[in-house]
């Protein structure tokens, strides 16, 4: 079964950081396979992802004859709870008026977290969109004789454009 590993975004290989910036922060990279790691470093960054280091499972960059010799099992179906390698729903995140609401969610489910840009289309694993359906603030309201009413409302506002299939 494949384990994550932390390494720094400086010694990370392409592979490396197109897994990240794809899977972990939901960067759109295009079809280029050629892509530099300058080019992806940068995008990372772009997103607003801040810290040096990176995790990523063990298997990225590793030949895939090696992985199917081994007879792996895909990693959703050994950990049904593995967020980032499980199945996934395609979310929008609607911008916001309030200051910030241009910037990517930071979401973080049982010490597993991630960026997801604001008013693209990403692919989302579901204990995160879960962890949004929830994430709500509490707004008050008075009425002409003084009665305050409470409601919830979405903190993050967000579209489900596709489910996995059951």
């Amino acid at each position: 079964m494949p384990q994550d590993v932390t390494i720094k975004i400086a010694d990370a290989t392409v592979d490396q950081l197109r897994w990240f910036a794809t899977a972990v922060l939901g960067i759109d990279l295009g079809p280029n396979p050629n892509i530099r790691i300058e080019t992806l470093r940068s995008k990372i960054s772009a997103a607003g992802y801040q810290r040096d280091d990176i995790t990523v499972p063990d298997t990225i960059g590793a030949p895939a004859a090696a992985a199917a010799s081994a007879g792996e099992t895909p990693a959703h179906a050994v950990d049904p709870g593995s967020y980032q390698r499980g199945p996934k729903a395609k979310i929008i995140i609607a911008r916001d008026e309030k200051p910030g609401g241009d910037r990517p969610v930071f979401v973080a489910v049982n010490g597993k977290s991630m960026l997801i840009p604001r008013a693209t289309p990403c692919d989302v694993g579901l204990p995160y969109v879960e962890a949004l359906a929830h994430a709500t603030q509490t707004l008050y309201d008075m009425d002409e004789e003084g009665n305050i009413t409470s409601r919830e409302v979405p903190l993050y506002p967000m579209q489900i454009l596709s489910m996995p299939a059951a």
